[in-house]
This record gives C-alpha cells, structure tokens and sequence, in this order.
C-alpha cells in the first residue's frame, strides 16, 4: 500500500532560559520498509537550583538513540516491543547517570518527557511518558491520544513519570487506524500549554 507523507518540526524558545525540546523523524531505507517510519518528541526537564540539569541532553539522547536503533530491532518484533525496549535502554542509562554527582558534585538531573511515533503501513503505535502530546487531527477534530503523567496542586507541580526519573519505566502505549486525511501531531508544553481545549 501506498501513502503520503509530509513532516514538519518547529521549535521556538518562548518565554523560558533555554529550549530543551528536541524532536526528529526517520524514514526508513528500502531495505527497512518493513519496520515503518518513526518520530518523537522529547522536553527535557530543568533542573532545579541544586541540582545540574541535564533536560536538553537527556531530550536530545533520547531521541536520536530511538530514531538510531528503531530499524535495527529484530523483524519479528512488535512495533509496542520495539519501542517499549529501546526506550528501556534509554531509561536505564538516563538512571544510572542520575545517581553519579556532576562535576560540580552536585545532583544530576538527566530527564525528559518522551512521545514516540511509529508508522507502518496504515497503522500508528504510540510510546509516551511526561506531559509531551500526540494528537489525531480527523474529520475535524483533534483527539487526544496520550495521558499527562504530571501533578498539579497547591504544594507541589511536577511530573510523576519521565525518561530517567526511576529505574523502572512505565511507558503508555496505544495503537490505531489511518484513515486517509488524517493528520498527527506531537506536541510539548510550550505549545499545547498556550492552547485552549
């Protein structure tokens, strides 16, 4: 089957110090079609005051290492397999360099909110952790299809799940149908936080 594709990236650096949004697609060669096309979009986080925050690091690993080894998984696993170990790894490392200090002896901070893409055929998979977006953007409408992992009170705002956060990742996935005209977005904060529903 055939279809067609366009992407886009935009990022600006709005209102905060430094952009830590980092985003990439990869087509796949003539020898991958199989495995499909891939995306994401990561924001990585800032570290406080006392801590040697490493967001755009982690944002920008995180990323390239997915759209580097998505093509290079066994054929035979699942797109949601695929993604779910690829971004373990990535989680894994980003944990293990969180528990050594910085240069400055001070804490490290290495983490990132992360939604990744998959496209194959007329099926997407999605892999999501923090408060980066997907949307579906059909007949019209604009359909969510991730969950925010963050919390928002009085006393405390913040993500409860991110690459590098703990040891252990747990990753939404969700998977669909294409339909022709459909359009799909990945979206951080920065643009979806000026957004009303």
């Amino acid at each position: 089957m055939r279809f067609e594709l366009e992407t886009g990236l935009s990022s600006l650096q709005g209102k905060r110090a430094r952009n830590e949004d980092f985003a990439g697609v990869q087509a796949p060669s003539a020898h991958e079609a199989e495995r499909g096309w891939v995306a994401a979009l990561a924001d990585g986080v800032s570290g406080g005051d006392n801590t040697a925050g490493d967001g755009l690091m982690a944002a920008q690993t995180s990323v390239m290492s997915l759209l580097r080894d998505f093509h290079a998984v066994p054929g035979e696993w699942d797109t949601s397999v695929a993604l779910d170990r690829l971004l373990g790894h990535q989680n894994a490392w980003l944990a293990s360099h969180n528990r050594r200090p910085g240069a400055d002896g001070r804490p490290r901070e290495a983490l990132t909110t992360l939604t990744a893409l998959a496209l194959r055929g007329r099926r997407y998979a999605l892999a999501h952790i923090g408060d980066s977006r997907a949307w579906l953007l059909r007949d019209g409408d604009c359909l969510l299809l991730t969950q925010d992992h963050r919390m928002e009170r009085r006393d405390f705002a913040g993500l409860t799940r991110a690459l590098g956060l703990d040891d252990a990742l747990r990753l939404d996935h969700s998977q669909g149908e294409l339909k022709v005209g459909d359009r799909l977005l990945l979206t951080s904060d920065g643009v979806h936080g000026a957004l009303r529903a």
